[in-house]
């Protein structure tokens, strides 16, 4: 089989079309045939050598890529659910021997696919299982009521986009910095107040909470600027360590979905939720494997409004 991956850390140029053996599942794992792979700033760390640290003791060629959908090629074990042709969309951790998702065949737990209907666009579902995990994730951390108020940094961003739309539909008032291209985005998305970006953030958000609203996903990595807005006692959440918020009024957590991939029933909520409308799957271009070189750097690049696609 064909895979994207790389011998070396460094840039988009050290990646290359790389011929690896077909993998085979073993009991509570099923093979896929990947047909839509998402590159995430993750994917770039990793190239980097950013998180090298989780990776001791691999052995390269390294390969990428965390989130997928494609169709079931064989499953190990009897299951009920899936079964050759299935279509499916999961996520997987790819700092492991076997890599990630940037491959034409992949193994992953059974835990971490769900079945996904006719309707939806394989490239669509790939932004869903870690993306909109993570999401999900964050509101579950804030473990705020309908009613209470969310802000909601880089909210155009995959990520950021996804919490708005979520928080909207559980019956949170949203709030969310954008730049003056994004606002319309944002109102689409969900967003009551869209606030702009920088300093002007402080006053904007203050002007509709005197005393702070009551929690923060951090998915600009904006840190305690951000955290100031969140009145003490509320939760504030980051989605990335190395920004981790320590604002000491507050209750602060960071979500790393990559412990978080066989939430199985979450996924199916994700998927029940892109069918019915609440949730839009963020595609920002489409690309073949061969044009890898092309997806990560735009990634590196940023300003994207949605995911980088592989297609396999």
């Amino acid at each position: 089989m064909r895979a994207v991956g790389f011998y070396e850390f460094g840039g988009p140029d050290k990646l290359q079309i790389i011929e690896r053996p077909q993998p085979a599942p073993v009991i509570g794992q099923v093979l896929v045939r990947v047909t839509a792979a998402t590159v995430n700033p993750t994917d770039a760390m990793m190239l980097r050598g950013l998180q090298a640290g989780f990776m001791t003791g691999l052995v390269p060629p390294y390969i990428a890529g965390m989130e997928f959908a494609g169709l079931v090629e064989q499953c190990a074990d009897v299951d009920e659910v899936l079964r050759p042709g299935q279509r499916i969309m999961g996520a997987v951790d790819p700092r492991r021997p076997l890599g990630g998702a940037h491959a034409q065949l992949l193994t992953v737990s059974v835990r971490s696919v769900v079945p996904i209907g006719s309707s939806i666009d394989l490239a669509e579902a790939a932004t869903l299982p870690m993306n909109g995990l993570t999401a999900l994730l964050c509101l579950q951390a804030l473990n705020i009521q309908p009613g209470g108020s969310v802000l909601v940094t880089g909210g155009s961003g995959c990520v950021g986009a996804y919490v708005v739309q979520l928080a909207n539909h559980f019956g949170l008032t949203v709030y969310a910095d954008a730049k003056d291209e994004d606002v319309r985005l944002l109102e689409r998305l969900g967003a009551r107040h869209v606030v702009p970006r920088g300093d002007r953030m402080l006053e904007a958000i203050r002007s509709f909470k005197p005393h702070g609203v009551d929690g923060l996903v951090d998915a600009a990595l904006l840190g305690n600027q951000a955290a100031a807005l969140v009145h003490d006692g509320g939760t504030a959440v980051s989605l990335r360590r190395s920004h981790a918020i320590t604002d000491s009024r507050l209750n602060c957590k960071t979500i790393f979905v990559g412990n978080e991939l066989e939430r199985t029933e979450d996924m199916k909520s994700l998927a029940e939720l892109h069918r019915t409308g609440v949730l839009t799957a963020r595609v920002a271009l489409r690309l073949p494997m061969d044009d890898a070189a092309r997806a990560f750097d735009m990634v590196e690049r940023g300003g994207l409004r949605g995911r980088v696609v592989m297609q396999f």
